[in-house]
């Protein structure tokens, strides 16, 4: 598996590039995270010498803005990255034209395996919530609970609306329904360690607890 080359926009993708903000939350986040992980976990599921037609990182960095929620699915992702530029652009997409189709994530996923596309996930979603509670980017709680404890492990703040934390009384009365199962994955990013508290039945999580790093 060859690496895609280096970027070489087209001029509407060049031009809309330039209207980007320094400031652009996405911007923000995305160029916060390390995402030279990616390719050694995933080189081997590619056994031909060609150059892969879309880069890893940027296909990754597509799936984020589903988690994000700025689209609801793969169908209505490929949509947007086709003809909002500003996604096109930030998820590392030369050409408006040449954006991949909505089969193409579930492809990728499949040929990569489940397994190590959720362990590539969960690792990017640990950064991207670490780098969007230190640029003070808000991340809502319908998402993921976040929950952000000082060195000596008192909680200081969560994404919660309103003085008082409504989300484990929720937690609570969900798993006492529906008997929710949670595996716990631990990370470390950008000065902060991650502990990420996931349902099984969607593999995706719940809570994230921020400590700073000792």
């Amino acid at each position: 598996m060859k690496k895609t080359k280096g970027r070489q926009l087209s001029f509407t993708t060049y031009e809309a590039s330039q209207k980007i903000k320094k400031d652009d939350p996405l911007k923000v986040i995305f160029e916060s995270i390390d995402w030279s992980f990616i390719f050694p976990l995933i080189k081997d599921k590619y056994t031909s010498g060609r150059e892969l037609v879309y880069d890893p990182v940027s296909l990754f960095k597509a799936q984020l803005l589903i988690w994000l929620d700025e689209v609801k699915s793969n169908r209505r992702l490929a949509e947007s990255l086709q003809f909002d530029s500003r996604f096109c652009v930030l998820c590392g997409f030369d050409n408006f034209l040449k954006t991949p189709a909505h089969s193409t994530f579930s492809y990728f996923r499949k040929r990569i395996g489940k397994d190590i596309y959720y362990k590539i996930l969960h690792r990017l979603i640990a950064q991207t919530i670490v780098a969007a509670v230190i640029n003070e980017i808000n991340i809502s709680s319908n998402i993921v609970h976040i929950i952000i404890h000082s060195h000596n492990r008192k909680k200081i703040s969560c994404n919660c609306s309103g003085s008082k934390c409504k989300y484990n009384k929720k937690q609570k009365s969900s798993q006492d329904k529906t008997n929710i199962k949670l595996i716990t994955k631990n990370f470390v990013a950008l000065g902060f360690k991650a502990k990420m508290a996931i349902d099984v039945s969607t593999k995706l999580p719940l809570e994230v607890i921020l400590t700073p790093k000792e």
